[in-house]
């Protein structure tokens, strides 16, 4: 789980910049919105507002940046950093940098990285909580390495002088020279348990997962169900695939899939940003996999339909679906930015009310506009709202716990009124003579 990040000059954050995930204890609002079962309380969501153009989005793009470079030993050679580097100021700096705290395994760690064109420094610790000093694991400057888990300093060296752009936790998992465990889980948390879905994503193999993990199936229907959008079930279909083709008119299409002596084990098609089926080879046998959407038409009558035939807005949720399951049961920290696009407000609301208000063990944080969810009497805690804004084409970023709010207060018209800011200043709109 996150407790904290710094970002330094990444694209619009110039100034440090300091996002958290600790409640105010003072509110007592809601209190099932934090875990307490840690040495630190930690909250299980946070919604991050702002004008179009203040920075979300770029802080959706700085947990991504920091998650490919670690898990990436090529990242960087991939990219070009200039285009990374905040550029509205003449006093151009040429490095960013990032600090990450947070839990796994029993553990905490604090990692953080300072990356420029000429070399990388990072450091990884166990946190001491600022209650004990924090514990070493390793400290690295360019291709000079310590660590009291050193295995062979020389052959260290030797394979950071040649991997100059990546960060040491990709190469240890290929080239050992770090003793223990921590570098590893520290790994494995930014691989498997940090997720980040921007407004885009797709999940290729959505048919696959679902298919593979009958809990999900059952908790999107749960969903569903109760979403009022005339979806009774969620089922998915098997055809051999042999019988599926015949009524297509594009057939040769996908016979070419299938080359005699090279067929695929695993065939994903997506169109439209929707995984329309997937062709799955077992035992020799070719099958169709494809989402079946039952849904309610005239004087009862019912009919399994595609997903081609589903709105924007229903496709959106269902690839959001695993990540409300992961956040709920997987203990993992999920990031989405515009959670709400091509979602009703009222849709969302109940969405995310879902989620607040059940059993979970992981955290969902989001960017959105929707103004409705700025409820503390029924779904958020001041503490989990966090707004960005745009001074001289830097982002700042705070928390809506900074100011002093009263329990009973509209939050969201005082938003809309830019009580706290985070709101656009729009003049009116005229035209000059053409």
């Amino acid at each position: 789980m996150l407790l904290r990040i710094k970002i330094n000059n990444f694209l619009s954050f110039y100034e440090e910049t300091v996002f958290d995930m600790f409640p105010n204890i003072k509110r007592e609002k809601f209190s099932h919105h934090i875990y307490t079962d840690m040495t630190v309380p930690l909250l299980k969501q946070a919604a991050i507002y702002g004008a179009n153009g203040s920075g979300k989005s770029n802080f959706i793009k700085a947990i991504s940046f920091l998650k490919e470079f670690i898990i990436h030993d090529d990242f960087l050679k991939n990219i070009d950093l200039d285009n990374y580097f905040f550029h509205l100021t003449q006093e151009k700096q040429q490095n960013i940098s990032f600090e990450i705290e947070f839990f796994q395994k029993e553990k905490y760690y604090i990692y953080a990285v300072n990356i420029d064109k000429k070399e990388i420094f990072e450091k990884l610790s166990v946190s001491g909580l600022n209650k004990t000093e924090d514990k070493l694991i390793f400290e690295r400057q360019g291709s000079n390495i310590k660590s009291s888990y050193l295995q062979n300093e020389n052959s260290a060296k030797q394979l950071l002088s040649l991997n100059p752009q990546s960060s040491l936790l990709p190469l240890n998992l290929k080239f050992p020279v770090l003793s223990g465990n921590d570098s590893q889980k520290v790994f494995d948390w930014f691989s498997r348990q940090l997720e980040i879905i921007v407004i885009n994503s797709t999940i290729p193999i959505l048919i696959n997962l679902m298919s593979k993990q009958p809990r999900l199936l059952k908790f999107a229907n749960e969903i569903f169900e109760n979403t009022g959008i005339g979806i009774n079930s969620l089922n998915i279909g098997n055809t051999l695939f042999e019988k599926w083709i015949k009524n297509k008119k594009n057939a040769d299409k996908f016979q070419n899939i299938f080359v005699q002596g090279k067929e695929p084990n695993f065939v994903s098609t997506m169109e439209n940003n929707r995984n329309i089926f997937n062709v799955s080879v077992q035992k020799g046998v070719k099958t169709v996999q494809e989402f079946l959407f039952n849904q309610l038409g005239k004087s009862g009558y019912r009919e399994d339909l595609k997903i081609t035939d589903q709105s924007d807005g229903t496709v959106r949720l269902l690839t959001l679906i695993p990540a409300l399951y992961e956040a709920m049961y997987q203990n993992m920290t999920i990031f989405i930015d515009e959670i709400d696009n091509s979602i009703h407000p009222n849709l969302m609301f109940e969405l995310l009310k879902f989620y607040a208000n059940n059993k979970s063990n992981g955290q969902l944080i989001f960017t959105t506009h929707t103004t409705k969810l700025l409820n503390q009497q029924e779904l958020v805690r001041p503490d989990e709202i966090w707004l960005t804004e745009k001074i001289e084409g830097s982002t700042r970023m705070y928390s809506l716990n900074d100011f002093k709010l009263h329990n009973t207060l509209n939050i969201e018209n005082g938003y809309l009124d830019g009580r706290y800011g985070g709101v656009p200043v729009i003049e009116e709109i005229s035209l000059t003579d053409v």
